[in-house]
């Protein structure tokens, strides 16, 4: 009798652990329960940032996320501030449900995360003092002239320069985005080649008087980065939804209201044929964001 009742308590508790393990919350489900997302971002405009003005969550993913899954009741994007390159180690580690900062996607990355589809192209754009004196209208013609480009340490842009034909002793490399801007002000390159969302967020408002974007800058689609949300590979069904919502919300014309809100336009549209399958078997890993 004794061992039967053990054995009736052992079956027990293993129905209960098992039970346990197959009603197991997925983030899907809490996401859609709580009503509250939790993003990663790096405080890029305008990628992803906090607006000082109201504290609230702004930036071009933040604002496709809450398009998304506002309808689905889900009212709270819980906005977390972390440096890029904590982005994608801070999912992996359940600090967020997502990241959403201009992750371009990548070959590499891809083995690590799960991405929602292309949201946004991501070509090379240059500054140029107002006017263009230099008249550089893309790598052609810092190629072919006495021009000297300035450009991100390790960026996309310096590969495309490169294969473009710029040679090196007429590129000069910065750490940062800031560094770029001042040696172009000062005479010491004649035009800063960066991201288009960079230059777009560099010179919004009037905030860089001087200042323009070169118009146009021509680039290819080979050469661009295409921007997604990320998620953790095991929220497939996240990502599905949220890819779901995504494509509803471009049929509808909300993706490009939003484009338009952060000064996007078709140079900043995605290309029909591009898909998050193809970048990731692309087979070559981009640098910069």
């Amino acid at each position: 009798m004794r061992f039967a009742l053990m054995w009736s308590a052992l079956c027990a508790l293993v129905l209960l652990m098992l039970g346990g393990n197959a009603w197991a919350e997925t983030t899907k489900e809490r996401v859609l329960g709580e009503g509250k997302i939790v993003i990663g971002i790096h405080n890029r405009s305008p990628w992803g940032y906090r607006d000082d003005a109201t504290g609230e969550a702004a930036g071009w993913h933040p604002d496709l996320l809450k398009a998304a899954f506002s309808e689905l009741g889900v009212k709270e994007i819980d906005i977390r501030v972390t440096e890029f390159g904590a982005l994608i180690p801070g999912l992996l580690a359940g600090r967020f449900d997502a990241v959403a900062s201009g992750l371009a996607i990548t070959p590499e990355r891809c083995r690590q995360v799960a991405f929602g589809s292309p949201d946004l192209k991501v070509p090379d754009a240059a500054i140029v003092l107002t006017g263009n004196p230099k008249k550089v209208h893309g790598f052609e013609d810092i190629a072919g002239k006495e021009i000297v480009m300035g450009a991100g340490r390790g960026s996309v842009s310096v590969r495309n320069a490169t294969a473009a034909g710029v040679p090196q002793n007429r590129m000069l490399l910065f750490p940062d985005i800031e560094s770029n801007v001042s040696a172009l002000r000062a005479g010491r390159i004649d035009v800063a080649v960066l991201s288009s969302p960079t230059v777009i967020g560099l010179l919004s408002g009037g905030k860089a008087k001087g200042l323009e974007r070169a118009s146009p800058f021509v680039t290819t689609d080979e050469q661009a980065n295409y921007a997604a949300v990320a998620f953790r590979t095991e929220d497939q069904d996240l990502r599905a939804l949220y890819d779901e919502r995504l494509a509803a919300l471009t049929l509808d014309g909300t993706v490009a209201t939003i484009m338009a809100k952060y000064g996007f336009g078709e140079p900043e549209a995605v290309p029909n044929a591009v898909t998050v399958e193809k970048l990731c078997d692309s087979g070559t890993d981009g640098a910069g964001k």
